[in-house]
């Protein structure tokens, strides 16, 4: 569990290139007097709290030289995605604008002070954090369809693609014995008996269109919700889609349970009252187990180098996710995780 305490490399203000540092000034209409690192992600984008002359602030994240390919992609997509959708200053931080140069792309928002610190989670904090979630979806503009893609047809970051899942492990043994690694001796024998049920779930993870469908952020975790005196705002827009409300949801219940909060049950009644809305059991089942399949499929992989804590907080996710599949098709679940 070491490497959950691990940090990512990131730039300072003062590696930033001067002509994009003149043109983010330029973009808050004020000097800029000083600037902080900001941590609490899992990536090494560039993240900082820009602190101007006139005693404001703003929020600046980009790509820069230094960073992933993936993560550089990711910017691109979260920068169109404000553009294109000014109804986000209603759930995330006001989009100010971006200043390019080179390898540099920088983002800046409004900051949101971060006045309390969650996880732990509380009942309060719980609540807020349904609420938000529960009416982004409710909110979902009606040309979102025509502008956003379809979340089991994205192409970076998608749950609908059962090859990297609990597929992937029925293929691949050297990464089946990476996950089995997490687990007891008999896990294997627990793997055997159900992975035939589990992919044959998460194939059928395109049946979740049938039910209640919304716009959806697909990354809702602790560290993407800022929790201020009276509001929590959520960030990190780059994989908006359209898709099955409920996946958005099934997808942040294991992080709130990994964090000593609800459990993803609990969690999911907890967001159809809020919401208003009833889950069909089958499709509980279906969205558990492809959750829990993208987790398996992962959590055991090897550490990876400019994101050195991925991997445990995707282990975090992985025994609450897998803990809640069992449940829910009243197996039993692997013995004595070793977590």
């Amino acid at each position: 569990m070491s490497a959950g305490r691990d940090q990512e490399g990131k730039p300072s203000w003062s590696d930033v290139p001067e002509g994009i540092r003149n043109k983010v000034q330029t973009l808050i209409g004020a000097p800029i007097a000083a600037a902080e690192i900001v941590r609490g992600g899992f990536g090494p984008s560039a993240t900082f709290v820009l602190h101007t002359s006139d005693d404001r602030r703003f929020f600046c994240k980009g790509a820069h030289p230094g960073q992933t390919v993936e993560g550089r992609a990711a910017l691109l997509l979260e920068r169109a995605n404000y553009e294109n959708f000014p109804e986000l200053a209603g759930f995330a931080p006001r989009y100010r604008g971006s200043a390019d140069e080179g390898d540099w792309r920088l983002l800046v928002l409004d900051n949101i002070e971060r006045t309390k610190d969650v996880p732990p989670w509380d009942e309060k904090s719980f609540e807020k954090a349904v609420e938000l979630l529960a009416r982004f979806h409710a909110e979902t503009p009606d040309r979102a369809s025509s502008v956003l893609a379809r979340a089991e047809d994205a192409s970076g970051f998608n749950l609908f693609r059962p090859e990297f899942g609990w597929d992937s492990l029925s293929r691949d043994s050297n990464a089946r014995d990476r996950f089995l690694s997490l687990f007891d001796e008999d896990a294997a024998c627990w793997f055997d008996t159900n992975l035939e049920r589990l992919v044959g779930l998460e194939n059928s993870a395109r049946s979740l269109n049938d039910g209640p469908c919304s716009w959806i952020h697909l990354d809702v975790r602790s560290d993407n919700l800022i929790f201020g005196d009276d509001d929590v705002r959520l960030v990190d827009w780059s994989f908006l889609a359209i898709g099955p409300t409920l996946i958005d949801v099934a997808f942040f219940l294991p992080s709130i349970a990994g964090e000593g909060g609800p459990s993803p049950a609990e969690g999911l009644r907890a967001y159809e009252q809020t919401a208003r809305l009833r889950f069909e059991r089958e499709h509980i089942a279906i969205a558990a187990a492809t959750v829990s399949g993208f987790f398996a499929a992962r959590a055991g992989e090897p550490d990876l180098p400019l994101l050195p804590r991925l991997r445990w907080v995707q282990r975090l996710q992985l025994f609450p996710a897998l803990d809640w599949t069992c449940d829910v098709l009243g197996i039993d679940r692997p013995t004595d995780e070793l977590r």
